[in-house]
């Protein structure tokens, strides 16, 4: 009997595996053979990825006869495009699909798109007021963002390696995962209180960035947010905190010292591993968990560890 079940349960998990597997749409290669897209169930098409070579590429409202609705994360992302024009047919954008287009200075989109709107050559979704793409071949060295937005997108920065100076305006509550990735030459960024939230990776690499100051609002930190932020000598966590997330801080390795909040509950792992210049630090009796390696291979000489951790 336990044979039968048992075969029974692997059965059934193939069942699943493959109806997940028939689940996923087909991609197509457009007739042009420049757009690889998937037909959404309203038959419309999303551009999936761009294989074409053309630095500056017009995206068709229409493939193979089907409308382009959409246009997925990072569909266009390392291309060496220059100027791109988007359709009015767009309805829907995903994580900014230029990522990493280290030439891109230009995007186009009409000026009554009913989605999608250009401000001073960035890219910002109307209906969420995201700022989706600020693209990386910019020579700006300073940047403000428009008052009124309200989330910067994944990987919305990621990769402009110009950018010294960003201003966050009042209102924003989002800074996405990996938004500002790789920006290797920021060495300021003010964050408002209004943020409450930031994704994983949001300033990894930020080899430049020596302080910051995390807004009151703020509860948790996602996981590698500031990874080999390798300049980074001063964080003001705030009071509101609770979770610091795996790798968050990870080769920070000029952080000398850093003032953890009463209400953090949780050290995860890797946390401050490879922080060089971290000699001491006091635990508050808020944490309960340390994961592993969370202070691997700092200069720690002092340590304080309250009796309210049940794991380490």
């Amino acid at each position: 009997m336990r044979r039968i079940a048992l075969l029974l349960t692997l059965l059934l998990l193939l069942c699943c595996a493959v109806a997940a597997a028939e689940e996923e749409p087909a991609t197509i290669v457009d007739s042009t053979g420049n757009y690889e897209y998937i037909l959404l169930e309203d038959g419309s098409a999303e551009i999936v990825d761009y294989v074409g070579s053309a630095e500056e590429p017009e995206v068709p409202a229409e493939l193979d006869g089907h409308p382009v609705t959409s246009i997925g994360d990072e569909a266009f992302s390392g291309c060496g495009l220059t100027r791109i024009t988007l359709p009015d047919s767009i309805t829907f954008i995903g994580a900014n699909p230029f990522r990493e287009c280290l030439r891109l200075r230009t995007i186009h989109v009409s000026s009554d798109h009913p989605v999608l709107a250009v401000v001073d050559g960035v890219l910002f979704e109307k209906t969420s007021k995201t700022l989706v793409c600020y693209p990386c071949g910019l020579t700006a060295t300073e940047y403000a963002i428009p008052d009124g937005i309200l989330a910067i997108g994944d990987g919305a920065f990621c990769g402009c390696i110009n950018l010294t100076r960003v201003a966050i305006p009042d209102g924003v509550t989002s800074i996405g995962n990996g938004a500002f990735y790789v920006c290797i030459s920021l060495t300021r960024i003010l964050i408002p209180d209004s943020v409450t939230f930031i994704g994983n990776d949001a300033f990894n690499s930020c080899l430049s960035l020596t302080s910051i100051a995390l807004p009151d609002g703020l509860t948790s930190i996602g996981d590698c947010a500031f990874f080999y932020c390798s300049d980074l000598a001063s964080v003001t966590l705030p009071d509101g905190l609770t979770f610091i997330g795996e790798y968050a801080f990870f080769l920070c390795e000029n952080l000398s010292g850093i003032s953890i909040p009463d209400s953090v509950t949780s050290i995860e792992e890797g946390a401050f591993a490879f922080c060089s210049g971290l000699s001491g630090i006091t635990i508050p009796s808020s944490v309960t968990s340390i994961g592993n390696r969370a202070f691997s291979c700092c200069s720690l000489t002092n340590i304080t560890i309250p009796d309210s951790v049940t794991s380490i």
